[in-house]
């Protein structure tokens, strides 16, 4: 969740306007253009439509962007990048502004309408640089190497600095190579599953972030949505539940010739738990295997993540609000809508704004189940 609290103005405050508590919501956009430094070298003001959207889930790129734009022929779309902000009026007359991300502009397409030259944009954040960057030989780091420091040195081979990932003082255990065409950023994702990170993202100012993995449960609510007089919900939300074929076990190996073997396991016995083997009276096992991990630790946080992500597939929700900018990666959410008899925490998954006042914002989360 991006901060709330800005220019003065305390959390509640902000939260206030943002639910129409004394006044009617008042919402424009900006677009920054910047250079391939993401310095900012002036505004649009010919963005026709557009929207932008997180997948958190997502392998590669998370953050993704289309723009409609009238013909400028002043921007480089090779280097330049876009940066929107969604702003918002507070009630004594000054705006309070979130930045939905930096893009790079990726294949532009050129239309005429009534005269008209138009540009339609897919665009994609940072993370489309690593993914393009292939390593062009095969790249070594050496064991005891730590991780942060195996990460960091890919990232400075492609000039990056602006990385926002927690140290750690773990090391290699053995010696790691990736072969000739692997794209940097799957290294990096897989440097930083084996330390049971997240994978990679980029913020909204640019920042590539990952963070310790914690489990759902573990977490602090980022923010509530309740269906009452201040209510941001539009009507129609829709609960998918699928309990079927929920792993109630999870075994987890490593297997490398050149480290000792390590295995995890977790069991669900939450006799609270609709799918553990208490209350299914079976067990449904998830086996898998690793090639590398940090250490015995580190092993069974992930077999420990892997069994409240795969217990959480059953519960999806989807649902629409009036556009709120503070979102951003896999936020942690308390939904409560009465009609349904919701009232629980969800992990945002994917995200939609349409960048165009009176637009409605799309969500889709999953549930956060103990087990």
């Amino acid at each position: 969740m991006q901060i709330i609290e800005q220019g003065g103005y305390t959390r509640q405050k902000i939260i206030d306007m943002l639910h129409a508590k004394n006044s009617s919501r008042n919402i424009k956009f900006r677009y920054d253009l910047l250079n391939k430094q993401e310095i900012r070298i002036g505004t649009l003001d010919n963005v026709v439509s557009g929207e932008v959207s997180m997948a958190s889930l997502a392998t590669d790129i998370k953050r993704t962007a289309r723009f409609s734009m009238k013909e400028n022929r002043d921007i480089d779309w090779l280097n330049d990048r876009v940066q929107p902000f969604c702003m918002f009026r507070m009630p004594d007359g000054n705006w309070v502004e979130w930045s939905l991300g930096i893009f790079l502009l990726n294949s532009p397409k050129r239309r005429e309408q009534n005269r008209q030259v138009y540009r339609d944009i897919e665009a994609y954040d940072g993370l489309q640089v690593l993914l393009d960057d292939k390593f062009d030989g095969r790249y070594t780091i050496a064991s005891g190497t730590k991780y942060i420091t195996a990460i960091q040195n890919i990232f400075f081979t492609l000039g990056i600095t602006k990385i926002n990932i927690p140290n750690t003082d773990l090391t290699l255990s053995i010696t790691k190579e990736f072969e000739v065409g692997r794209p940097k950023l799957r290294a990096i994702n897989e440097l930083l599953g084996e330390l049971n990170y997240t994978s990679l993202w980029v913020d909204e100012r640019g920042y590539y972030t990952a963070m310790p993995y914690i489990i759902p449960s573990d977490r602090a609510v980022d923010y509530q949505y309740k269906d009452d007089e201040l209510s941001v919900i539009y009507n129609g939300l829709e609960e998918e539940l699928d309990l079927f074929s929920v792993p109630n076990k999870w075994v987890v190996v490593q297997s490398n010739a050149e480290s000792e073997p390590l295995t995890s396991i977790y069991t669900n016995e939450n006799p609270a738990s609709k799918t553990s083997t208490v209350s299914r009276g079976r067990t449904i096992v998830d086996f898998r295997e690793v090639d590398n991990i940090a250490n015995q630790t580190s092993l069974d946080s992930y077999t420990k993540r892997l069994a409240f992500e795969a217990s959480q597939i059953y519960g999806h929700i989807d649902f629409e609000t009036a556009i709120m900018p503070i979102h951003s990666y896999s936020d942690l959410l308390q939904i409560q809508y009465s009609s349904l008899e919701i009232n629980d925490r969800y992990v945002e998954t994917n995200w939609t704004i349409p960048l165009q006042a009176g637009a409605r914002m799309r969500h889709r989360a999953r549930k956060v189940v103990a087990i």
